[in-house]
């Protein structure tokens, strides 16, 4: 998303106490699994541990925890190699959760994640779910749209049609249609396919997505989806998300890019934007 946009979705208060420790002491490793034990020879028990910023929980009998974790009434996962507690988003078992940075990492449910993404009560993604309004006029629902994830969809067609949908809700504004550029067609194509590796605007050997931006421009965005299965289920997500909806609707803009990428499973949206100097 565009600069402003996405740098204000990084605000926010980490909720949850966590006992730190210092690290004097070391991890230890038996049939049953791993411990950390501290130098005077104890240890923690039932409890979260903190070391060197990397958070892990330590069960009843003292061990390291792994995957799934219900504390109280929160859900957290905790890697299943090394058990630290992972945050953002997650894939489980082929479908993706948002632990929440913003909440100490618990486990998002019912709400949109403040990237605009919807989850639902057990806390999976859904693209094309709506949230219940607190008024009481809507439920939980999902819409259902044409199209195909198999392999024999037409990415390239897709990625065209998203670009009608954008200068067509800019002309109910009065906005100007954004152009096609075949730089920023570009990279959204590589954006897309690096969203099957990590689902997020950095991209998966740490850098920003705008490492992949043309040089010349003087103003740039990225939205992302996953997930939906025709340009018009995901221009409704995008449309209903504040953030995305921004940068689709952006004066600053003038130039666009979109890719799709099918992974044989899974659609991957990417709209790149753009205005040159």
């Amino acid at each position: 998303m565009k600069r402003k946009v996405f740098l204000g979705l990084l605000a926010g208060a980490l909720l949850m106490a966590i006992p730190t420790y210092a690290a004097t002491g070391g991890w230890k490793r038996d049939n049953n699994g791993w411990w950390y034990q501290f130098s005077d020879g104890s240890y923690v028990r039932s409890s979260w541990l903190s070391i060197n910023n990397v958070r892990y929980y330590m069960n009843g009998s003292g061990y390291m925890q792994t995957g799934w974790l219900k504390d109280g009434k929160d859900w957290y996962y905790l890697d299943t190699n090394n058990g630290d507690m992972k945050v953002g988003w997650v894939n489980v078992n082929n479908t993706w959760y948002y632990m929440n940075p913003f909440n100490g990492g618990r486990m998002d449910a019912n709400t949109y994640t403040p990237d605009g993404y919807f989850v639902d009560a057990s806390g999976a993604y859904q693209p094309d779910g709506r949230m219940t309004e607190t008024n009481g006029r809507q439920n939980n629902s999902a819409n259902t749209t044409s199209g195909s994830a198999s392999n024999q969809t037409s990415t390239a067609a897709f990625a065209q049609r998203v670009i009608e949908l954008v200068n067509e809700e800019r002309a109910k504004y009065g906005l100007s249609p954004l152009s096609a550029d075949s730089a920023l067609m570009n990279s959204a194509d590589i954006r897309a396919k690096e969203l099957v590796t990590l689902f997020s605007h950095t991209r998966p050997d740490g850098s920003s997505y705008r490492t992949l931006m043309p040089s010349g421009l003087m103003t740039w965005g990225e939205n992302v989806a996953m997930g939906q299965r025709s340009p018009e289920s995901v221009m409704d997500s995008w449309m209903n998300s504040q953030g995305h909806r921004e940068n689709i609707l952006s004066d600053d803009f003038s130039l666009i890019g979109v890719g799709c990428y099918n992974d044989g499973s899974t659609l991957y949206w990417v709209q790149n934007f753009g205005a040159r100097r």
